[in-house]
């Protein structure tokens, strides 16, 4: 593999312990995916940094590599974490777990990473077509990839941590042109109707991960474009949850635009919609749960829209946004507690301690919560987001 002077000197150490260790462990990477050299990334994402998912070990490892000098080489940000920095004592989380979790952040932040706690980093970061990134958060590397025309691939969260220390990932994968071509073509023109009508996008997405894997799919007919931001994240997270792909080629938003000849047609019916929504009718109780992926400030304000001028939800309605966006809500927090309802930031449903503060049945519009929380043993029912808001109010 081709390596320059600076990477070369990466790798014998000549710039410390942990850019070595680091550079090792992406080159290793490298040579798994038959890479012929390195590319130089602009921005870095690192996920999987709630306690509730790495634990003790990786607490360990995040502050030893803190402690030998590791730090990023390019704007890094971090996924959420487990809990409300601010609000954690009313999640039901106890001291030490907050603490640990508050030495997980801690840690990151000594590498160089911004504790942005948001896991939509393409509504803060300046990215741009063409972009190499080292993100490993699956709804914003298919939201960079499908949308904007950047390039990185679904990195586990210590791979782009590595990748962002030494400023640098495999070319490799999505990482390069020719890999973005289509492999399957999945039509929802037959139902494209019912989708728009019934807003079942999270459900579509579900289906396109499953039937997609980890091959590069063109969707047709399913009309989703940029000004429709709130869809367009439901569909793509939905899409990392079931399938492993980390690009999605839509007709009418993607910016690049691939032939598609000599692929397999999957032409989706109303039949599979269904069968995949009905694995999401669990409860029709319990607490509505919306941001998953986190709401954007526009979101948020259109919700509130939604909400009745009068009266109280009868059942609580949890929101989850950065810690950005909370802010600019603040002036909104004691109405929205009167009808209710409650925003958290810097976490989601899925990686905080939802059973606690929520219970064990919840209602959302997102099908990637809906299948996280059903395979932690959450009872589920998805459904729009308009009609999450009607069952909290009747």
């Amino acid at each position: 593999m081709y390596l320059d002077p600076e990477e070369e000197k990466m790798l014998d150490g000549e710039y410390g312990e942990a850019i070595a260790m680091a550079m090792k462990t992406v080159l290793r990477v490298a040579e798994a995916l038959k890479a012929e050299r390195l590319v130089r990334v602009k921005n870095a994402h690192i996920s999987g940094i709630s306690y509730k998912n790495i634990g003790d070990e990786g607490l360990q490892f995040l502050e030893e590599l803190a402690a030998k000098g590791g730090r990023v080489s390019v704007p890094s940000s971090m996924n959420p974490a487990g809990l409300d920095l601010a609000q954690w004592r009313n999640m039901g989380v106890d001291k030490g777990y907050f603490e640990k979790q508050m030495r997980i952040i801690n840690a990151l932040a000594a590498l160089g990473v911004k504790p942005t706690l948001t896991c939509t980093p393409y509504l803060y970061e300046d990215i741009s077509y063409g972009d190499h990134l080292a993100w490993s958060e699956s709804n914003a590397v298919l939201y960079a990839n499908s949308i904007i025309g950047a390039r990185s691939n679904r990195d586990g969260g210590p791979l782009a941590l590595f990748e962002a220390i030494v400023g640098r990932a495999p070319l490799a994968g999505l990482h390069v042109e020719s890999n973005r071509r289509p492999e399957l073509v999945i039509d929802f023109t037959s139902v494209s109707k019912e989708v728009e009508e019934q807003n079942m996008y999270s459900v579509a997405g579900l289906l396109v991960g499953a039937l997609t894997g980890n091959r590069v799919p063109l969707v047709r007919g399913l009309k989703l474009s940029k000004e429709r931001l709130d869809y367009i994240k439901l569909f793509l997270a939905a899409v990392g949850a079931t399938g492993g792909t980390g690009l999605v080629l839509i007709e009418g938003a993607s910016p690049e635009n691939y032939p598609a000849s000599g692929v397999d047609t999957i032409e989706v019916d109303f039949k599979m919609l269904r069968e995949t929504l009905d694995n999401y009718s669990g409860t029709d109780e319990g607490a509505i749960v919306l941001g998953c992926p986190h709401l954007s400030l526009d979101e948020i304000m259109d919700i509130i829209s939604r909400l009745p001028e009068n009266g109280t939800a009868t059942r609580k309605i949890f929101l989850y946004t950065s810690r950005e966006v909370y802010e600019a809500l603040s002036a909104y927090m004691p109405k929205l507690r009167e009808k209710n309802v409650y925003v958290f930031a810097d976490t989601c449903m899925v990686v905080s301690p939802l059973n606690i503060y929520a219970g064990k049945e919840v209602i959302t519009d997102s099908g990637k919560a809906a299948f996280y929380l059903k395979a932690q043993g959450y009872k589920v029912k998805l459904v729009s987001r308009q009609k999450a808001i009607e069952m909290a109010f009747t």
